[in-house]
């Protein structure tokens, strides 16, 4: 699920360390390293960071939307429904 973006001075990011396992382990091993960035929050450095719209592009392209079809979700044995118009 895409996580929710923090928001710090205008800027949209996510911190890699606080994704999902399954996510932090893909987006280690495939996202360019320029695209981390810093920011520094308070006193803070978050030194794991992505911009928003970076993390939303990365995400779609390693997890594609599924379609799924009516004959995908019938249970097996099930008739279709009728069309309406032939």
């Amino acid at each position: 699920m895409l996580a929710p973006a923090e928001i710090y001075k205008g800027i949209a990011f996510v911190r890699i360390g606080l994704l999902p396992a399954d996510q932090q382990e893909k987006i280690k091993s495939s996202i360019k390293q320029d695209r981390v960035i810093k920011i520094l929050i308070g006193n803070t450095l978050a030194e794991d960071c992505v911009q928003y719209h970076d993390y939303k592009r990365w995400f779609a392209e390693a997890f594609p939307a599924q379609v799924i079809t009516p004959s995908a979700i019938a249970p097996s044995g099930a008739k279709q429904p009728m069309e309406l118009f032939p």
